[in-house]
């Protein structure tokens, strides 16, 4: 296989977020999904905004005195405000933890910030699946595509 089909990525999908299946939404048996953009330099948006964010903090990131708790709440903003684009059949029960919620989450900055105070992990998973490459390739996208 080529370099260019081994690394080269659609840079629109990169910027305007792709389908990713997460789970599946218990209540009603379907998937749930995120659209995430590409967490990487080649998103301008990301980058800019990671710049903004810890540009006050440049001195304590430089001498490894970054409090690790504000560092994470600050990357997990940074997150929600330019890779996470929404989500579709996320239930609130996963928010809350009652069963019986079983209509569905909005999408905000806030539940979404709530979710990842609450289950650390799928900050990470999120995190890890966005700086993927594979999801934004354009040889894997053409494939699932049918074309």
């Amino acid at each position: 296989m080529s370099l260019r089909k081994t690394f080269k990525t659609d840079k629109t999908a990169e910027i305007e977020g792709v389908e990713v299946e997460v789970a599946m939404n218990e209540h009603n048996g379907k998937p749930i999904t995120i659209r995430i953009a590409r967490m990487s330099s080649s998103n301008k948006r990301y980058t800019k905004e990671l710049n903004r964010v810890t540009k006050p903090h440049m001195a304590a990131i430089q001498n490894d005195a970054m409090d690790n708790d504000l560092a994470r709440k600050m990357l997990q903003k940074v997150f929600v405000d330019t890779i996470l684009l929404g989500w579709d059949n996320l239930p609130k029960s996963d928010l809350t933890g009652n069963e019986a919620d079983t209509e569905l989450l909005d999408f905000t900055p806030e539940n979404a910030l709530a979710l990842f105070a609450d289950m650390p992990d799928l900050y990470d998973d999120w995190e890890s699946r966005a700086q993927k490459a594979a999801a934004f390739r354009e040889a894997e996208r053409e494939v699932s595509a049918g074309n």
